[in-house]
């Protein structure tokens, strides 16, 4: 029920604003979690790191995004935003790579049996 018997309509122009500064204000609020993530991407990228950055945070962000639609459906408050952090910050913390490799992004490029003579 809206106060005042007064149900507000939207134009299709208004919806599409709500929408973006919506989303804006969750990819923003969501910066801590998929920053993270976007450098352990960085750590993992060996020929192209940036590109790797880029889609870990792209992948982050929409986990996080996820994750606050999900939570809101369950409960509508402010809490969702940093509720929605742990899952990107628990992939991040198991993607961290210990060492960095070279060859590829698991660091395996030559998966063949080394020869005693071969150099």
């Amino acid at each position: 029920m809206v106060p005042l018997g007064f149900e507000p309509h939207f134009s299709t122009g208004e919806i599409v604003l709500i929408a973006t500064v919506v989303v804006a204000f969750g990819v923003f609020s969501a910066l801590p979690a998929t920053a993270t993530l976007a450098a352990v991407g960085y750590r993992r990228g060996i020929r192209h790191p940036g590109w790797n950055a880029f889609w870990y945070w792209l992948w982050g962000t929409a986990l996080a995004l996820a994750g606050v639609v999900g939570i809101l459906f369950v409960h509508p408050s402010w809490w969702s935003v940093p509720l929605s952090w742990p899952l990107p910050l628990l992939l991040a913390w198991i993607l961290n790579p210990k060492v960095r490799r070279p060859g590829s992004e698991l660091g395996w490029t030559d998966t063949r049996p080394s020869q005693q003579g071969e150099r």
